[in-house]
């Protein structure tokens, strides 16, 4: 089973993303390794990856090895009455399919739980860009609210059968293919209008609400754009938010705002999330919930380039005096210099300087 848990450079991103979930009163969630196989075999299609590495406990139930950290806080926490806000770094353990091999993926997010308002929303929004941000100096949220496209294509009386493949059109932003579908269930040519602007539209977050306001919609797209405006409002002044109604998600378990995040250098989305009320009422819950996760094993091939040296210092040891190295060594580290104590230069690192020491002397 392949490992990026210990992905150079990802404990110290979390270590800046979990400064600022705690600045913003996220206390820490910590998960065991593994859960009753049934809760994941009753939600799979809400995991991404299609495969789940099980195994036989001694006691004969069948468990499996975590790979979601979302329904682990869902079925593990209850917030009676009150809001939950929890953060994490955690692994989970998860094949992208069939053909692919087990991975221990690395993640951190955060989930906000309880009975939310606006604020509560723009809240998650505003930290998932600040996640990002804390990433790169350049990254791109993607915000989208699923009432928008599925409620248009309700009250333009497409057929329920028909909605789902509309929706994979607007995802892949197929004009070809949805004008093609348009014409095969003879939908009004005004209607065919709209949906092309709808997926083609791409804009910043109140340009995008700005122009999604002139358009015709119906009566449950039109309840979707006033949540997504009154949010907009609230997000005024939050850097790098685009509204794309291209973003997809299943519908049995996400409602309303679901997001995806990127930087520069990584050609998938390194942030999803949204809301997901859905899936808490399939696990008996009656509550409100929304966050998102960051992929810290996507970040494996920036990171160790954002860190120009292992070390300040390699010292190269001839083993004559190892009491009085030590010493040196632990004045340098004191003094707040990073060193490395070595008989010979090792591969696929960087230092600073390096130093011999011998007789008793440090000498560069």
């Amino acid at each position: 089973m392949e490992s990026t848990f210990s992905a150079p450079g990802a404990d110290g991103v979390f270590m800046k993303l979990r400064d600022i979930y705690r600045s913003w009163g996220y206390a820490r969630y910590r998960m065991g390794k593994f859960e009753e196989y049934d809760l994941y075999a009753k939600n799979r299609s809400f995991i991404t990856g299609s495969s789940i590495l099980t195994f036989t406990d001694t006691d004969g139930r069948l468990m499996a090895l975590k790979p979601d950290v979302t329904l682990s806080v869902i079925k593990n926490t209850s917030p009676a009455g009150s809001l939950q806000k929890l953060y994490y770094c955690e692994s989970v353990y998860r094949a992208a399919d069939a053909f692919s091999g087990f991975s221990e993926i690395q993640q951190a997010g955060l989930e906000c739980l309880g009975n939310l308002d606006l604020y509560n929303m723009a809240e998650v929004v505003s930290l998932a860009a600040m996640s990002l941000g804390a990433i790169s100096g350049r990254f791109v949220l993607d915000l989208a609210h699923l009432g928008l496209i599925g409620g248009f294509l309700e009250d333009a009386g497409v057929p329920e059968e028909a909605r789902e493949e509309f929706t994979r059109l607007a995802e892949e932003k197929n004009s070809h293919e949805a004008a093609a579908l348009s014409e095969k269930l003879n939908l009004p040519a005004e209607t065919a209008r709209v949906f092309q602007e709808l997926i083609h539209l791409r804009a910043p977050l109140e340009e995008g609400v700005r122009k999604l306001s002139a358009l015709p919609l119906g009566p449950s797209a039109a309840s979707a754009l006033s949540e997504l405006a009154r949010l907009a409002i609230a997000l005024r002044g939050v850097e790098g938010i685009w509204l794309d109604l291209s973003l997809r998600a299943d519908p049995r378990y996400y409602n309303g705002v679901v997001m995806r995040g990127f930087i520069p250098g990584v050609p998938t989305a390194v942030l999803s999330g949204g809301r997901y009320d859905g899936l808490v009422r399939r696990l008996g819950r009656d509550a409100g919930a929304m966050g998102f996760a960051i992929y810290l094993n996507l970040l494996d091939r920036l990171l160790p380039e954002g860190r120009e040296f292992d070390a300040d210092l390699l010292i190269l040891d001839d083993g004559s005096d190892p009491s009085a190295l030590l010493k040196k060594v632990r004045a340098l580290t004191a003094s707040g210099v990073t060193v490395r104590v070595d008989f010979a230069a090792p591969e696929g690192m960087r230092f600073r300087r390096t130093a011999r020491f011998t007789g008793g002397e440090l000498r560069e």
